[in-house]
Formats: structure tokens, C-alpha cells, sequence
């Protein structure tokens, strides 16, 4: 007769517990600081890729949208540009060290759909849409409660937290889960994932970088078969062994994880997605992080301690 009843209780535990922040503010650290670099490397390109003095394709162009969103939808000149972007990189900042995240990560999820129907939708890519739904996540979520400005203002010190609403950091570590689930499992069947012919075409390709070249001329087509072999089997698994605690399966995929997207940054220079490493603090119960935060504190406070008495 319990069983019913303790489903519901597991549910809302996982979903919608009050909760320690410090997994959602590591994870906003991260993201901010890694937002700011990804934007601070499309900072000289601004008049080109977002304003009408440069080669901008909308998406949607303002004459198909109300007379009250054409604002949204124009293409700016090269100044009013510079100040969308301004606002944005300021915006990013704010979301970094924690002061008014949700109003912050609001502002530049909005500057970030802007600048996506203006330029970057011609790329399609999904980090851009990654970056996109996560920006809109922490606009409904008090990320800032833990390990920012925002605590120093309020208690005296960043280290001061205060509970936040476990449900963000469940939908964010979804999120990464499916991308894995969407990347991964259609590689099982895709005609040109089964042998190594992709990836050596890769290594030749206009996203090489020097050392995928130099490997391109030195290992045999049986390594390819093999590496995508592994690629594929990989990323089949690693949306499950994410969630996986027991007997370090988790610390196995959080290390396998980062060693591949390493690799593919280090071989295709494609470095955007480097940003899921960091995002693997998400899969950890927040008590967790909480309490690796306390016996790094405790440390901290006793070696000051003996340094002082010496």
C-alpha cells in the first residue's frame, strides 16, 4: 500500500526539492565565462555579421512580423550593433559573477535570439541552440544563491548560499542527456558511421586542424574503423552512464567525456562543445557539490589557521 504513495515522493524529491546551489552556480561560473569567450571571439566581426553595413541574411525579416515586434526583427546600423552587444557582454558578465542572474541570463537569451534570427541561424548549429535553451533556463532559475556577488552583498561573504528549487539543474542535465541520446544513437545506423571513411575524411576536411593532418598521413584506415567504432559505442552509452553512481561508472564517463571532447576540439577545432564538461557537475546531487565545498572550506580555514600559529 506504500509503494503508490512513495512513487510520487521520489518524483517530487528528484523534480522539486529545495536543494544547496553550489552545482547551479559552478555550472554558471562556467557557462558565463565560457559565453564571454565564444562572444569576445565574434567581437571584431560585430558590423559584419550583425548590422546592415555587413552580409546579414535574417531568418525573419521584419516585414513579416506585427508592426509592434519590427524593433526586433530589424537589422541594426553598425552603432545601435555595437550597443546590442554591449549589452550583451555585459549581461554575460552579470550572469558570471552572480548579480541579478535571472534578469541577466533573461537579457541575453533574448540578445542571443537576436543576433541567431539575424546571423548565426545560416550556421545551424546546435551548441548556438544549446547555449540558446540554457541561457532561457537560468532565466527561471536563481542560480545567483551560492558562489557570487550577490551573496557577498547580501551575507558578507560568496560562499553564503541560500536553497534553490532542484528542478533547473534536473532540466539542464535532460537536456545534455538527449543531446547525447540525438547525437549518439543515430550514429548506430547512419550509412556513413559505419566505417572509419568519415572520420578520415574529417581529418582532411576543412575542420581539420594540423594535427588531425598529421594523423591523416600516418594511420591506417583500420585505426579509423576502429576510433569511429568506439565514437559511435560511446556515445550510445554515455547518456546513461551519466546518471549511473554506483562503482564509478559515473567518474568513468565524466573522464571519457572530457577526454572526447578534448580530442575533437584538438583534432576538428570544434572547441563549442568543451562546454558540456563543465555541465557534468549538473548529474551530481547538489548536496553532493555542497559538501565537497565544505571540506575544501574546512581545509582552507585550518591551514590558514596553522600558518598563522607558526
Amino acid at each position: 500500500m506504500n509503494a503508490p504513495s512513495s512513487r510520487p515522493a521520489r518524483w517530487n524529491r528528484f523534480f522539486f526539492r529545495s536543494a544547496p546551489p553550489h552545482a547551479l552556480a559552478v555550472f554558471r561560473i562556467g557557462l558565463g565565462l565560457f559565453l564571454l569567450l565564444v562572444w569576445g571571439l565574434r567581437l571584431p566581426h560585430v558590423p559584419m555579421l550583425y548590422s546592415s553595413e555587413g552580409v546579414v541574411l535574417p531568418l525573419m525579416d521584419a516585414t513579416d512580423v506585427p508592426l509592434f515586434l519590427i524593433p526586433f526583427f530589424s537589422v541594426p546600423p553598425a552603432f545601435p550593433a555595437w550597443l546590442l552587444y554591449g549589452t550583451l557582454l555585459t549581461a554575460l558578465v552579470g550572469l558570471t559573477v552572480g548579480l541579478f542572474a535571472r534578469a541577466a541570463a533573461f537579457i541575453a537569451f533574448l540578445l542571443t535570439a537576436y543576433f541567431w534570427n539575424l546571423s548565426l541561424h545560416i550556421f545551424g548549429t546546435s551548441f548556438d541552440q544549446l547555449f540558446l535553451f540554457t541561457l532561457f533556463v537560468l532565466s527561471f532559475s536563481p542560480s545567483d544563491r551560492g558562489l557570487s556577488l550577490l551573496m557577498k552583498l547580501k551575507h558578507g561573504s560568496f560562499l553564503a548560499q541560500e536553497p534553490v528549487c532542484v528542478l533547473p539543474q534536473r532540466i539542464l542535465a535532460l537536456q545534455i542527456t538527449a543531446t547525447y541520446l540525438g547525437v549518439g544513437w543515430q550514429k548506430l545506423y547512419l550509412p556513413d558511421w559505419q566505417s572509419g571513411r568519415i572520420l578520415y575524411q574529417g581529418f582532411t576536411g576543412r575542420w581539420a586542424t594540423p594535427v588531425a593532418l598529421f594523423a591523416a598521413r600516418h594511420l591506417p584506415m583500420w585505426a579509423y574503423d576502429a576510433l569511429v567504432e568506439l565514437t559511435v559505442w560511446f556515445e550510445f552509452m554515455i547518456p546513461f552512464g551519466l546518471w549511473i553512481r554506483r562503482f564509478g561508472i559515473r567518474w568513468w564517463f565524466f573522464l571519457s567525456g572530457t577526454v572526447f571532447h578534448t580530442l575533437i576540439a584538438l583534432f576538428l577545432g570544434i572547441w563549442w562543445f568543451l562546454i558540456l564538461i563543465p555541465a557534468y557537475i549538473l548529474f551530481f546531487e547538489p548536496e553532493e557539490v555542497e559538501s565537497w565545498f565544505e571540506r575544501k572550506t574546512k581545509k582552507t580555514r585550518k591551514a590558514q589557521k596553522t600558518q598563522k600559529s607558526a
